[in-house]
């Protein structure tokens, strides 16, 4: 196993580090303004092709990568006067965040740069404990379905683009907010988390697939894990949002000119 790309031995690194455990049984925290809830917005619909890579210590899917040639930016959250462009998400078993020390069996990450650098990931706790397929999500089964047998170029159908806001978000979600870092060497600090408090479902069969290929990769925990032990909160303030909407019709912002450097930098430690 490689701890330093799956998520043990991070005990040199110090501050306000992610993951963390949230209380939740007799928690109140601070309810941030409406003037800082996010917008996710989804122009033409979404990104028409996406690259799906086989990292051997996770999945990821990649709307913006210079090696691909891949640029992206019709998904953006408006947060907090800045506007950050999707440019990544991946999967973690267990689940990176803990509730009241409770994990769940998977969590997905958005991982969101703005124009002047800063980063924003979307946590999406997702569940397995309804067994009704009615209740399983239809975007995370389209992922899965797609496969990350192979590195690759996929187009989305004619019918459709990619575009997990709308499969996985919606208006009027609560959400945790604090501040923690990347969860990958070299755990570069200062990233906002925003973890929807209401997780999606998917199929048991999804994760135990996910954790079999983790198991072979050979770069990850003999139980197929990739996920980075919770840190101390060393008293870090968490508060909760709504999302403000999620593909509203109204224009898209622009999020401007995204240094390649940074992209490159979410696409490898987020």
């Amino acid at each position: 196993m490689a701890a330093a790309e799956c998520g043990e031995g991070f005990s040199e690194y110090k501050g306000l580090q992610a993951p963390i455990n949230i209380q939740v049984a007799g928690a109140e925290y601070e309810e941030l303004s409406n003037a800082s809830w996010p917008t996710f917005h989804a122009k033409d619909g979404g990104c028409k092709k996406a690259y799906f890579v086989d990292k051997g210590t996770a999945w990821q899917v990649d709307y913006m990568s210079p090696r691909e040639s891949l640029e992206c930016t019709n998904l953006e959250m408006e947060w907090k006067g800045k506007v950050y462009a999707l440019v990544q998400f991946h999967f973690h078993t267990m689940s990176e965040d803990t509730l009241d020390f409770q994990p769940l069996p998977l969590q997905l990450h958005m991982v969101h740069l703005a124009e002047d650098g800063s980063v924003a990931v979307v946590g999406v706790l997702i569940d397995t404990s309804s067994t009704h397929k009615f209740h399983e999500n239809r975007f995370l089964r389209s992922v899965f379905e797609t496969g990350f047998n192979a590195s690759r170029m996929v187009n989305a159908p004619w019918w459709a683009k990619f575009n997990p806001y709308r499969g996985l978000l919606h208006k009027d979600a609560a959400f945790w907010h604090y501040q923690g870092s990347f969860t990958t060497p070299p755990c570069t600090m200062g990233v906002d988390f925003l973890v929807m408090q209401t997780p999606v479902q998917t199929s048991a069969s999804h994760v135990a697939s996910y954790r079999d290929h983790l198991m072979r990769s050979g770069k990850c925990s003999s139980y197929g894990l990739n996920n980075r032990p919770i840190q101390p909160v060393n008293g870090r303030k968490i508060t909760t949002g709504r999302f403000m909407d999620v593909c509203p019709k109204r224009a898209a912002p622009d999020c401007g000119h995204l240094d390649p450097d940074h992209v490159r930098r979410c696409e490898e430690e987020g």
